[in-house]
């Protein structure tokens, strides 16, 4: 069956119908962000606003977020994509804006795949009464081939003040995301670091859990992840420890995350995401962890950012502070 499908890919043409009542002929060729990639019998590849689109016709067997079969479109109605896939005669739905995957099945086998990664540079400076040091850095990375996802993030902070010795922070993160239906990935995760400004010497953690695709595209993103972590900790000792102070924290947490972004009008950028661990054996260990800002094009790919970052640790280590925010101003490149 799945060898048929994949003959009937060089057979015929279909077409693409818009609300305006315009019909091109011809067959898909990709997702492109926001829109269709068609290739037209008559003007070649032609770029499409997903929006624009009322209905889609071709008989090239696909490659579709969540199926590891070929799937065959079976057309729209409203905003909703209408498929099957392999020779299943249940027939499934997704609105074509919020597709993630959509590929010609022969370029799922050829290993066909996209990658996007943003370095970010901040920082914070004051002389006079208040003196204050604070550098910040920040890559990440994300690689996509079919259903998976990689995303990896490679942080550096320095923060002074009052010219003491600064409080270095260093993160290393893989995660992996694996879309097993058209909105819900299985993600999976491990980091590694140190963050003096907590008291942390280093730390480890590994996780798994559910996430929720709502959305995605160019212009907004929407996803939230729930799941169990495990997270071990090793602190700085203190000139003077507490009676109950103890140098490792090891457990099991629930973690829950969202993160969110949309795109202003004048190229300005909304973004928020935030993350908050519970542990599975006191429930008064808690840590949550946000970050909120905006992002302005500058010029090609180059954007300005004003970020806070917002952390409540409420088992903060001692001579540390419950509560910690932190604004930066700085500039990114995206690729």
């Amino acid at each position: 069956m799945v060898f048929l499908l994949l003959q009937l890919s060089t057979a015929q043409a279909g077409y693409v119908e818009l609300y305006n009542g315009d019909r091109i002929e011809g067959d898909f060729v990709k997702l492109d962000g926001d829109s269709l990639v068609w290739g037209s019998s008559n003007f070649g590849d032609v770029k499409i606003a997903r929006s624009k689109i009322k209905n889609i016709s071709t008989t090239m067997p696909m490659k579709l977020s969540g199926s590891a079969a070929p799937c065959l479109i079976d057309g729209m109605k409203q905003e909703y994509l209408f498929y099957s896939c392999g020779g299943d005669p249940d027939q499934r739905s997704v609105p074509l804006a919020s597709l993630d995957i959509m590929l010609p099945f022969e370029s799922h086998i050829e290993g066909e795949y996209s990658y996007r990664g943003k370095f970010g540079l901040s920082g914070f400076f004051a002389e006079g009464n208040d003196v204050r040091r604070d550098i910040k850095m920040k890559t990440h990375i994300e690689y996509r081939r079919s259903e998976f996802r990689h995303n990896t993030t490679l942080e550096y902070a320095s923060y002074s003040s009052d010219r003491k010795p600064p409080d270095e922070l260093w993160l290393g993160r893989y995660t992996l995301d694996w879309f097993f239906r058209e909105r819900w990935f299985w993600t999976n995760d491990a980091s590694v670091g140190s963050d003096e400004s907590r008291g942390v010497r280093e730390f480890y953690t590994f996780g798994s859990g559910t996430g929720y695709q709502f959305w995605e595209n160019s212009d907004t993103a929407l996803a939230t992840t729930a799941g169990v972590t495990y997270l071990n900790e090793r602190y700085e000792i203190p000139a003077t420890p507490e009676p109950d102070f103890s140098e490792v924290n090891e457990r099991f947490a629930l973690r829950l995350g969202t993160n969110f972004r949309y795109l202003l009008p004048f190229g300005v950028s909304f973004f928020h995401e935030n993350e908050i661990t519970r542990s599975l054996e006191d429930s008064s260990d808690w840590r949550l962890t946000t970050g909120t800002g905006i992002s302005t094009l500058l010029a090609g790919d180059l954007y300005s950012e004003f970020k806070v970052n917002y952390n409540v640790d409420n088992q903060p280590q001692q001579d540390k502070r419950r509560e910690d925010t932190r604004m930066m101003v700085g500039i990114s490149y995206e690729w």
